[in-house]
């Protein structure tokens, strides 16, 4: 078993550093939340930070370094906690130095962090999206960290040489790796286990699953409240206790339809940077998730998915729902909510697509606590910092010294799921406009129709006008 278990991580960090990553979005990406999750002000900055004597270019021993300083990121009141919880870590190597922890929503973090940016008044440390580092780099937001790495001994040579590029601007390092997660397809074990949940006896999905497959297992495990399936002919879709599926294509452009797009041959954005959905193979896969809902009644609407859960890769923590696609990192909000689950590669049209989203640490070039910010962004990049997040499991590791303590801590569920997933990810780098498309536009004008409400063809045309590329 450890030999397997050795030869899956090795070929795992070979293929991440081939591959080419894809940026996180709202859902996941990153563990993107519904709610400020931390009691401390927003307001606190690297402005109300102690100034350290020395700087952070002259190496001193832990001790000698003191002061506060912020670290911010975007995160669940779960994901908040279990940062606390990792930085007890760093607290015992460096005693003297106070992180105050700042956390919001997705949408609120970016926008108090430009606001922030313009007014030089950044968190010392804070998280950053890959599909962001090219956009704060240029605006000056990004201290740029290359003599603090040569100067200090970083060992960059732990990070595969593609994982460590996603945080690099004109060959500066702005950023420091912190996760490669990956989406991918989780089931509530418990619902199928129980007969009164899962009266067809479907069997948990496995292995490579075409989305034929997928739709027989959801219709079985999709009842009304008098216990009929969606595969029964008097089953009263006005009246769906259970889903079978949860799939937000629409809210998960990035993390869900694209890489399910070039599945099935096509492309979300050409070479180019134009609009691909108007070609044959992206239409079949809208066609293809609108039917989950208007005709076999299997996926909840969007309103529906929102009165389940505003995030809707969590709306299996309801336990009303068989199987959702997810991030790795939700599998701690899983088993927050007492769900009993496990996960397999999401299902394939043709070929079997996924993404991996780089997330990373990067340090405010106005703080006034270089060497104790510079202490914490090594310390989250560095062994120790990716062990514990590796023992915690929420996260995958970015750091290749921590990727056997990953796939070491048995944690009830199959974690191999997430690593096989990096095999399969789609090339889809990010451009200015790009997040605009897959966050605000599509989001936004796709989701309605999906849920049947407007015609898909001048959907997808109003998208590419709005799109302008």
């Amino acid at each position: 078993m450890q030999t397997k278990k050795r030869i899956a991580q090795l070929a795992v960090l070979s293929l991440i550093g081939t591959m080419s990553l894809a940026a996180c979005g709202s859902n996941n990406n990153e563990g993107a939340s519904s709610s400020p999750a931390s009691s401390i002000s927003a307001g606190a900055s690297a402005s109300a930070s102690t100034p350290a004597s020395g700087s952070a270019s002259a190496p001193a021993s832990a001790a000698d370094i003191s002061g506060k300083v912020t670290y911010a990121q975007w995160g669940t009141n779960v994901e908040t906690e279990q940062t606390k919880e990792l930085l007890k870590g760093f607290s015992e190597k460096y005693p003297n130095v106070e992180v105050e922890v700042v956390s919001k929503d997705w949408g609120t973090y970016w926008t108090a962090l430009t606001a922030q940016a313009a007014a030089k008044d950044l968190p010392d440390v804070y998280k950053i999206s890959y599909a962001y580092v090219d956009k704060y780099a240029k605006i000056g937001a990004m201290k740029d960290l290359t003599d603090l790495i040569a100067s200090t001994g970083f060992d960059t040579n732990n990070f595969e040489p593609g994982v460590l590029a996603a945080h690099q601007v004109d060959g500066k390092q702005v950023s420091l790796p912190r996760d490669a997660n990956t989406i991918v397809l989780y089931y509530n074990k418990g619902l199928f286990d129980d007969p009164k949940t899962n009266p067809a006896g479907a069997a948990y999905p496995a292995g490579e699953l075409t989305w034929d497959q997928a739709l027989d297992i959801a219709k079985k495990m999709t009842l009304d409240r008098n216990g009929k399936t969606a595969a029964d002919a008097d089953f009263d879709a006005k009246n769906i206790v259970q889903w079978g599926l949860t799939v937000d294509a629409a809210g998960s452009a990035d993390s869900v339809l694209e890489p399910q797009i070039e599945s099935n041959g096509g492309k979300l954005v050409n070479d180019d940077k134009s609009l691909g959905l108007e070609s044959p193979e992206a239409k079949q896969v809208l066609e293809f998730y609108r039917d989950l809902i208007t005709k076999h009644h299997v996926t909840p609407t969007f309103s529906q998915s929102q009165s389940l859960a505003k995030e809707p890769f969590l709306t299996m923590t309801t336990g009303k729902v068989a199987m959702s696609f997810a991030g790795s990192w939700s599998a701690s909000e899983f088993i927050k909510a007492n769900i009993k689950f496990d996960t397999v590669l999401p299902p394939k049209f043709k070929e079997t697509k996924t993404v991996v989203q780089v997330a990373g640490n990067a340090m405010s070039p106005y703080s006034k606590n270089e060497q104790a910010a510079w202490a914490l962004l090594s310390w989250l990049g560095g062994p120790d910092g990716q062990i514990a997040l590796a023992q915690q499991g929420q996260s995958i590791p970015a750091n290749k010294a921590a990727a056997e303590t990953y796939l070491a801590k048995d944690e009830g569920y199959n974690k191999q799921t997430f690593i096989d997933a990096q095999k399969y990810a789609i090339s889809a780098p990010f451009f200015d406009g790009k997040e605009k498309l897959l966050w605000e536009i599509i989001p936004q004008k796709l989701a309605p129709a999906l849920s049947g409400k407007g015609e898909l063809d001048g959907v997808v045309k109003e998208i590419g006008s709005l799109y302008g590329k």
